[in-house]
Parts: C-alpha cells; structure tokens; sequence
C-alpha cells in the first residue's frame, strides 16, 4: 500500500492565528506595543510607531482561483476570516480540511521580531503568549501554541519559556536571524537551550522572523518593497542558524534539543548536509572550531538526531526523503495565509506523498508532529 490514506488525519506543524485588534492595547494601552490603524488601503499593525504590515487571513483558498495580481497584500479586520480567531470555528475548518489537530504560530508576531525596540518585543511577547494560551485552552488536545521569545537576553528568553510553557504552550519560536553580536553559537544561549531540553519543547526557526538590531536600532521591513529574491531566498537564513547550532556543539551538550525549520521548504537540506559535513571533515580547522567528542561523528548526525523540518508542497525534498530523513519531515498547511493549502490540504499533500509506503506517509502527515508536540489523533477520520 503506498500513498496517503483516505482514513488518515493530517496534523498540521505549521498553521497561524490572525491577532484581534485590540489583543495589546486591551491589556496595556501604550502606543508603543501593537496596534491597528485605519489608512486609505486597509488597516495596519503599528509597532513603538512603524508600520509593519495588513491583516492576513482575508482570502484564504482564494490563490487557487485568481491570478497573483488580484490578491491583496492589505485589508481591514473585518475582511478576517472569524475561524482565524476563533478556536472553535478554527477546529471545524480544519476539520473540513482533513486537519484534526494544529500547530499554531502567529500572524503580526513575526514581524514583530523586525521592531529592533527590545523592551517593546518583550512586553508584546509576553502578552501574545497569554493570549495565546487561552486561545488553546479551548481545545488544547488538538491545539498546540508556539510561544514567542525575545532572544535578545536569552536568560529573560529563557523565563518566558518556562513561564509560557507552565500556561500550556507546547513550542517557543525564536529569530531565524539574530543581530551579528548575538549569534546562537553564543555560549549565552545556554539558559535557553537547558530550559528548552529540561522542558521538552521544540524551538522553531520559522521564516520571516528575522531579528532587527536594537544596538542600531535598524528597522527593515516594508512589506510594500519585498522583492520576489527574498521569497526565492527564503532558506539561507535558517541555513546559518542552523549551521551555528550544529558546529558549535549545541546539540551535542544538549542531545534532548529539538530545533527545526518551518515554512522553508525542504529541497535545500541535502546540500546544506553535504556542505556541512565537507565543511568538518575538508577544510581546514581554525583554532576555535567545535571538534565533537565522537571521531566518528558528522554534523549530519545531529541534523537527523535533533532537527526536524516543515513543509507545504515541496514534493522534490520529499522524493530524497532518504537523505533528509523520514523522521524529521511533517507538513504544514500554513491556514489561514493567503499562500495556505486550504482546502485543498488533503489533495496536495496526497499529491505529494502518492508514491511512498504507506507508512512513511503516515509518519510525515501526522505521526513525528504527533510525537514531537504531544498530539493524539484518532485512528482513523
């Protein structure tokens, strides 16, 4: 039997809530945390006074039946889908997607990393994280909340996790890219990497998290400017990061860390482990590259030891799966994004996964992210 089963469930790794309006300002009014204002193309999130972006989910599903050119990159709230706000509406059209249960990211919080304001990023992370919680609460067998950290003092990111994990958040997303003094082979990072190992939660890399430089105080976000290059890109990010995990030995003094990428597609992973590891073995070592303990080891083994992967449709990286590892791959279907599989969630995922054994497909839909977030899904739909 190859493919995936009409009776299996698919879990998402990698779905998003869209923010109500008010989620900040209801808690502490201050008009340097997030906040919406009403302009002539939509409304827009405002952060310590800078523009960052529209609402999302208003035109889910709707890429597969307009030209790119009609959709819309800004809109008001009450173009939002309800279901991306409410857990129980969010539950059944999912549901009506194949999906039982989620992994869920947020919207604005994203690019709220490209505020370099740090006390601001702190202060909306914490309340972000309480919201959030409530919102899975409704649910929380079947709804699993990633918690937001602020990495710029990773000792303070390092309390918010345990306190976000103690409210009942199941994963904690941090900056695909940091500023250039605080990279993750920073041997600060290590109260972060102990909670995270102690707590057994995830840490994600999800794309367009890229970390502004409060030392400088650079903002670079215009969503208005993206070139298409930085779509086309969207991977060497979470390439360096994870490289700085790997070589410094992260992983290594901390064999229970679960790291992974989210929303980067798949295809670049193999060259990315071939370059590792030619990097370790070929070329020359300076004085203070991490040599690990094992002469034997690779940088490749960790990646397969504790690193896993979330994708959409990248049915190239799921045919050299060998390479990659079965146990580190699990879909995604990005609901509520305009860019979402819904609701064709089922139809392309079983696209994808129609040549493997039944088994594997099993695992890449539902099975690791069931395992690496806690969830229990009936057997079958």
């Amino acid at each position: 039997m190859t493919g995936l089963s009409p009776e299996q469930w698919i879990i998402s790794s990698d779905s998003h809530i869209i923010e109500p309006p008010d989620l900040w300002q209801r808690v502490a009014p201050d008009d340097e945390l997030p906040r919406v204002v009403r302009e002539d193309d939509g409304d827009w999130w405002y952060v310590a006074g800078r523009r960052t972006m529209s609402f999302l989910g208003i035109q889910t599903g709707e890429r597969f039946a307009h030209d790119p050119d009609r959709l819309r990159t800004s809109a008001t709230f009450e173009d939002v889908r309800d279901s991306a706000y409410d857990p129980a509406r969010y539950l059944a059209e999912n549901e009506s997607d194949g999906i039982w249960g989620s992994v869920i990211y947020p919207s604005q919080g994203l690019v709220s990393y490209a505020v370099p304001e740090s006390g601001v990023l702190s202060r909306s992370v914490r309340i972000y994280n309480d919201w959030l919680a409530d919102f899975c609460a409704h649910d929380p067998a079947r709804l699993k909340g990633v918690a937001m950290l602020n990495t710029d003092d990773p000792a303070e990111a390092a309390a918010e996790l345990r306190r976000a994990h103690a409210r009942g958040l199941s994963g904690a997303l941090i900056p695909v890219r940091t500023p250039v003094w605080n990279p993750y082979r920073s041997p600060a990072y290590e109260p972060l990497w102990q909670a995270a190992e102690e707590l057994g939660v995830p840490i994600s890399l999800h794309v367009g998290t890229d970390r502004a430089d409060p030392r400088t105080g650079e903002f670079f976000l215009d969503i208005k400017e993206v070139p298409p290059s930085v779509f086309v890109n969207k991977d060497q990010q979470v390439r360096a990061a994870l490289g700085d995990l790997i070589l410094s030995g992260v992983f290594e003094r901390h064999p229970g860390l679960r790291v992974g990428t989210v929303e980067h597609e798949l295809s670049w992973i193999p060259f990315f482990l071939t370059q590792m590891d030619y990097t370790y073995t070929d070329r020359p070592a300076r004085g203070d590259w991490h040599r690990f303990a094992d002469p034997d080891v690779l940088p490749s083994h960790y990646w397969h030891n504790n690193c896993f992967a979330s994708f959409q449709e990248d049915a190239l990286g799921v045919r050299v799966r060998d390479v990659i590892g079965v146990g580190t791959l699990m879909f995604g279907s990005d609901y509520p994004h305009t860019e979402s599989t819904f609701p064709r969630s089922r139809e392309i995922l079983g696209g994808v996964l129609a040549d493997l054994p039944a088994d594997e497909a099993a695992r890449i839909a539902s099975g690791n992210v069931a395992a690496l977030y806690g969830f229990t899904p009936p057997a079958t739909r």
